[in-house]
């Protein structure tokens, strides 16, 4: 698994870089396919020009300054993506677990009922999509490892 170690125990875990590009791509592309097609209302094509076009720079400019991410320190455990920004300290964690959703391991932070009490979250259970393409058994084995220090 390809993680990066900066300042002693920090671990960074990235998309993988040739995934987030073919995203990329693949909405430049629908872009300019709108570009080329003429509807009935010439607006259409302008808005999904538009909106993919915009989406593409957004998923090249992540790529760039590598905005989705999963940060683990010493203070806890920092997932940001799009649309979600999670934080945990390492004491309101209780443990990863990983659980068969729909034919796919998804990963599961338990937390303490401390936490999610102060959270007002019914369930201690929240999911973790913190695995950015990568295999979910070797980002498991990483945070179960953080556990431990």
């Amino acid at each position: 698994m390809s993680r990066k170690q900066s300042q002693g125990r920090d671990i960074v875990v990235k998309p993988i870089w040739w995934r987030q590009l073919a995203l990329t791509l693949f909405l430049g592309l629908l872009g300019a396919f709108f570009g080329m097609l003429t509807f009935e209302v010439e607006a259409f094509n302008w808005i999904a020009r538009v909106v993919f076009g915009v989406l593409a720079t957004l998923s090249l400019l992540d790529q760039m300054f590598e905005w989705s991410r999963l940060r683990i320190d010493e203070k806890g455990y920092s997932l940001r993506g799009w649309f979600q920004r999670v934080e945990f300290r390492k004491d309101e964690v209780d443990e990863f677990v990983r659980k068969d959703y729909m034919n796919r391991d998804l990963i599961l932070v338990r937390l303490t009922d401390q936490a999610a009490l102060d959270r007002s979250l019914e369930n201690c259970e929240i999911p973790f999509p913190c695995s950015f393409g990568r295999q979910a058994n070797d980002v498991f084995e990483t945070l179960k490892d953080s556990l431990k220090k």
